[in-house]
C-alpha cells in the first residue's frame, strides 16, 4: 500500500477532474483579465479546451487573435499545472 500526502491526493484529483479545473479557470479569468471578464465568462472546460461565453464581437476577435498569448498567461499563473490547448467562443 502506497502512502500519499494530502497535497498529492489534491493534485491528482485536480489533474483528473475537469469541473475543478473549470472553477480554477473561472477565477483565473476574472483575476488575470478583469477588463475582459466584465463582458465574458468561462462556461466550460473539457478535453483541454476553455469555452468562453460572450456576445461582444470585438472581444471575440481579440480572443481569437490573441489566443496563444491568453493561454500562456493562464498557464503561467496556475499553481497546479494542467494542459490547455485551445480557447473557443460560444455566443
Amino acid at each position: 500500500m502506497k502512502i500519499m500526502s494530502i497535497s498529492d491526493i489534491a493534485i491528482s484529483t485536480i489533474e483528473s477532474e475537469d469541473k475543478i479545473k473549470l472553477m480554477i479557470l473561472r477565477e483565473k479569468w476574472k483575476e488575470l483579465f478583469s477588463d475582459l471578464a466584465e463582458i465574458s465568462t468561462v462556461i466550460d472546460f473539457s478535453e483541454k479546451v476553455i469555452y468562453i461565453k460572450s456576445y461582444d464581437s470585438v472581444l471575440k476577435h481579440y480572443i481569437f487573435a490573441n489566443k496563444q498569448k491568453l493561454i500562456n498567461e493562464i498557464m503561467e499563473s496556475l499553481e497546479i499545472k494542467f494542459e490547455i490547448e485551445d480557447i473557443k467562443i460560444k455566443s
